[in-house]
């Protein structure tokens, strides 16, 4: 039967207090040391902390009190292949493998292989965990990660459900929830679990479900949800500039240009360089008639930022439109330099010089058509037909 100190210490580490737990468990080797299930808690407390150095002393320790102590050896093997010995991982293989093991022993050697990139291995030794611990909230986040890494996001979102029951005072399995959601374009279920996220999280972790919950709203058509994310996270970091910058994008979503427009200014005044404000701060003009003021702030941007693809892309639809190819042609010719194989450069190229030069237009009609997908490769598909190229 464990000791009074070695239950205090594991309740203390369950409830997220490691330093009291390696206070409780030292008070108890203080007493006996040779108590084993003091040694085993220091061991997974330091393991929890991070702190590799002592959690092999304290592992060599129960060692040479039970040698043939299998978790022990687990976490010993870890450690020491964390380190690069190889053959302290193919100790930890055999150790995972033998018909007795426990937990610890199959849930690290998942996470050593999944730290070497050994995706298929890991989600192995993670699901012979789940045979010693079924309800294993960390195992199933684990296993959520990888699905997800591997492009399987509904066996993420099964996986991550059940970390989310397994520990349900924690965020972050909600977070990856709601990004595996996301993932299979499920918005409303991402927002749901976002949400959910939102009211559990602290601190960084808190800015990152609201970055998070500010792209959802704004897939899914919902501005004022990502108006309400932008600003709460403007109050946690006033001095972000890119948070002003969402808080404008959200509201020109909702139509609101007047107060768009003033907050990218406030984005330009204290980052003058940033190009996605003023591509943003050009789209504002439009709405607005303003094509003169729109054209400005573009070719400010692209004066700024000269390799930017968006704001040439912007500019140049701009100038087309308004007739000025010779100026259009300047650009791009400038651009495809930078980026010779960038689709819609060369379909707004063939389109500026069109009507002056017919078989400069045709020449990168073909390469819009050979480079381009979408909209743009059909655009150039239909200008190649015109052109009998």
């Amino acid at each position: 039967m464990a000791s009074t100190h070695a239950r205090d210490g594991g309740r203390l580490l369950q409830v997220g207090q490691p330093q009291e737990a390696v206070k409780s468990f030292q008070k108890g080797l203080a007493i006996d040391p040779d108590d084993v299930d003091c040694l085993l808690g220091l061991v997974r407390t330091y393991l929890s902390l991070g702190v590799a150095r002592d959690a092999e002393a304290a592992a060599l320790r129960l060692l040479k009190v039970k040698p043939d102590h299998a978790e022990a050896q687990g976490h010993l093997a870890m450690l020491r292949a964390q380190a690069g010995d190889a053959e302290a991982l193919e100790s930890l293989k055999a150790l995972a493998a033998a018909p007795t093991s426990g937990y610890f022993e199959r849930f690290n050697l998942g996470g050593l292989l999944l730290d070497r990139g050994d995706l298929e291995g890991a989600k192995a030794a993670y699901a012979s965990a789940l045979q010693v611990a079924p309800g294993s909230a960390h195992v199933h986040f684990e296993l959520g990660r990888i699905h997800l890494q591997q492009g399987a996001p509904a066996e993420a979102v099964t996986h991550f459900q059940k970390a989310a029951e397994g520990a349900p005072q924690e965020s972050m399995p909600l977070l990856m929830l709601s990004r595996a959601h996301a993932a299979t374009g499920g918005l409303g279920l991402a927002i749901q679990a976002g949400t959910q996220a939102l009211d559990k999280a602290q601190g960084g972790l808190r800015r990152a479900v609201l970055e998070d919950l500010f792209k959802l709203y704004l897939s899914a058509g919902s501005p004022e949800g990502a108006k309400r994310s932008a600003v709460d996270l403007r109050k946690l970091d006033p001095r972000d500039v890119n948070y002003v910058y969402m808080h404008g994008l959200a509201t020109m979503s909702a139509g609101t240009f007047a107060e768009a427009k003033a907050l990218f200014e406030e984005v330009l005044g204290a980052s003058p360089d940033s190009w996605p404000a003023r591509q943003a701060l050009a789209q504002v003009h439009l709405a607005l008639n303003e094509r003169t003021q729109a054209r400005q702030v573009l070719e400010a941007a692209v004066a700024r930022m000269p390799t930017a693809l968006e704001p040439v892309n912007d500019l140049v639809l701009l100038l087309l439109q308004d007739d000025d190819a010779a100026r259009a042609r300047a650009i791009l010719e400038h651009a495809l330099a930078t980026h010779p194989k960038e689709g819609a450069l060369h379909l707004y190229m063939a389109m500026a010089t069109l009507l002056t030069e017919p078989a400069v237009a045709a020449h990168h009609a073909r390469q819009a058509q050979a480079l381009g997908e979408g909209h743009v490769k059909e655009q150039a598909g239909k200008l190649v037909e015109k052109l009998g190229a």
